[in-house]
């Protein structure tokens, strides 16, 4: 095998982990709404000084709100890493179209 059939069978694996990671975008994007939403749903409830709920697992909306917003910082920093990928899937498709096996 040539060095540009290693190469080139390296980025060929490297296109399809890339492309699964890409394929979560959408799950990741759903989150992020969701996450949003609670987190309205929280400051709705702490405007209307409603009481946390006894079987909360947290110990106030402070806390509540503290975890969906580092659990938002994670799926936004993951959406960013997925915008990252995809200019690398971009490279990775002009290298394999531009590099036949020969």
């Amino acid at each position: 095998m040539t060095k540009t059939n290693t190469v080139l069978a390296t980025i060929v694996k490297e296109k399809a982990r890339v492309e699964n990671s890409i394929e979560r975008e959408g799950a990741i994007k759903k989150n992020v709404e969701n996450t949003e939403a609670v987190l309205e749903h929280i400051a709705e409830l702490v405007e209307a000084n409603t009481p946390l709920p006894e079987d909360s697992n947290f110990t106030s909306y402070e806390e509540w709100e503290n975890f969906l917003n580092k659990r938002l910082k994670a799926f936004n920093s993951s959406l960013e890493t997925i915008a990252k990928q995809k200019d690398l899937l971009s490279a990775y498709e002009y290298y394999i179209t531009n590099n036949p096996v020969v």
